[in-house]
């Protein structure tokens, strides 16, 4: 079967990989393999893998891949949608981005309806909850100009090890792309900061609020695991215990957009959460 899609007037030009991949939900591996079979055409021609799309141009791909896509993973959602942004629900176990394995949120993008639309932050493979996503550059720059102005606000609900209070965790990160980051004695600047609220005891265990302006990788792991308090289920930065890391995304918050997604945790109190939540000082 035949399948064809124009690239958006609202992107700039792409290789023709990339734009294949992003429409099809495909990897870039299988893309660049039909391209070099002769199955892609741009505008009615063969185009080499590197060439370039540009906006208005037609793409056209013939084979078993682009006859439908495939049926989304389960758990993978549209949880809001407006003004050029959206929040995705990606469950724990899934890469956020294409290329570090299949199935990824990004590669589920035309599934959604959100062919062309890119993430602006990405969750650990281990971590559920909401992923956001731009429809064009004009919002991916709103999108950056909102948080180095420490306006878009994010709540991670966790289960901590140990009981916890309020904690301000501040350590700057130094993040050499290993598997573990390592949290510094120097002091990041504000906007890096995790804030920590203890919502209620489950256990010997916390289930906690951690807010975030602007995060690094692994982030409030590394912050929490430094201050004696490693999230259960956490393989690099705790005891790895069964049953999946307990971190999630739970809001978002940025002007004219929110989002909320709950976990699915049976000691999760969505009025008990809230109150915590709006305890915060704001930023």
């Amino acid at each position: 079967m035949m399948n064809t899609f124009t690239h958006p007037a609202h992107l700039p030009a792409g290789r023709l990989d990339k734009v294949l991949a992003a429409n099809l939900g495909l990897g870039l591996r299988r893309c660049r393999a039909m391209i070099e079979a002769g199955l892609v055409l741009v505008d009615g021609r063969p185009v080499p893998k590197g060439g370039m799309v540009r906006p208005g141009q037609c793409v056209s791909v013939s084979a078993p891949e682009a006859s439908g896509l495939a049926a989304l993973p389960t758990g993978v959602a549209v949880v809001a949608l407006e003004g050029g942004f959206a929040a995705l629900a990606k469950p724990g176990g899934m890469h956020t981005v294409a290329g570090r394995g299949e199935p990824s949120l990004e590669g589920c993008l035309p599934g959604l309806g959100l062919g062309g639309w890119r993430l602006l932050n990405r969750l650990d493979f281990l971590t559920s909850g909401l992923v956001l996503a731009a429809a064009g550059e004009r919002e991916a720059g709103l999108y950056k100009d909102w948080q180095d102005a420490g306006r878009v606000r994010k709540w991670y609900l966790a289960l901590a090890h140990g009981t916890v209070g309020e904690l301000v965790l501040g350590g700057a990160i130094l993040d050499d792309r290993r598997r573990v980051v390592r949290v510094t004695d120097e002091e990041d600047v504000p906007l890096r900061r995790t804030l920590i609220r203890g919502i209620r005891p489950v256990g010997e265990n916390t289930l906690v609020l951690a807010g975030i302006l602007k995060g690094r990788r692994h982030q409030i792991r590394a912050h929490l695991a430094r201050a004696g308090h490693a999230l259960v289920g956490d393989p690099v930065y705790g005891a790895g215990e069964a049953g999946g890391l307990y971190l999630h995304h739970w809001r978002v918050d940025m002007p004219g957009f929110s989002a909320a997604l709950l976990p699915g945790w049976d000691f999760v109190d969505p009025a008990q959460a809230e109150r915590v939540r709006l305890s915060f000082p704001a930023p």
